[in-house]
């Protein structure tokens, strides 16, 4: 038991000294959550028009193949409006949240936003009234036909083999940007 602490103890203060905080490890199935319901909303269909699309920016690169549908990814995002005011961050229930690209019940703008992202990477996308909460909004956070500015960090999963043996990929942010 003393020998799984002081293991444990090293590998934090290693991983400290690497500038690896907690914002950057790996993440598993027991410090994720998957039942964000501030992400749910009308998901991606073949009848879903392809313009908008959300406009995005990388803000720091990552590493790797990029995320595709089927993929079962792990994130932090925060939401905003238009002009700055914060309305969701999901650093506030401390875990990232796990969705299933394709799959898991989120607003098409934000599966739109997260396509192609390579682990590690951040970006920020302003996603179109049409493809976040509609006409109807989301109140009272979300006014109707108010378009989304969302800054989307990606983790790395444990169960993804680094990409060419490089370290777990990590957000790139040391702290948040908003």
């Amino acid at each position: 038991m003393a020998r799984t602490a002081l293991a444990l103890l090293f590998a934090a203060s290693a991983a400290l000294s690497c500038g690896a905080g907690p914002t950057g490890r790996q993440t598993t199935a027991s410090n994720t959550r998957g039942d964000d319901p501030w992400l749910a909303g009308e998901g991606c269909t073949d009848d879903t028009p392809a313009d908008p699309a959300p406009t995005v920016e990388v803000l720091a690169p990552g590493s790797g193949p990029p995320v595709s549908p089927g993929m079962t990814v792990r994130v932090h995002y925060v939401a905003s409006l238009p002009g700055g005011a914060v309305v969701h961050d999901s650093h506030d229930g401390g875990l990232p949240s796990e969705i299933v690209l394709g799959s898991t019940r989120t607003f098409c703008g934000f599966e739109r936003a997260l396509a192609g992202m390579r682990p590690g990477e951040q970006r920020r996308a302003v996603i179109p009234w049409s493809l976040a909460f509609g006409e109807k909004g989301r109140p009272p956070e979300v006014p109707p036909r108010t378009d989304l500015v969302v800054v989307l960090d990606l983790y790395l999963p444990a169960d993804v083999a680094p990409h060419g043996g490089a370290p777990p990929a990590s957000p790139a942010m040391g702290g948040r940007r908003r």
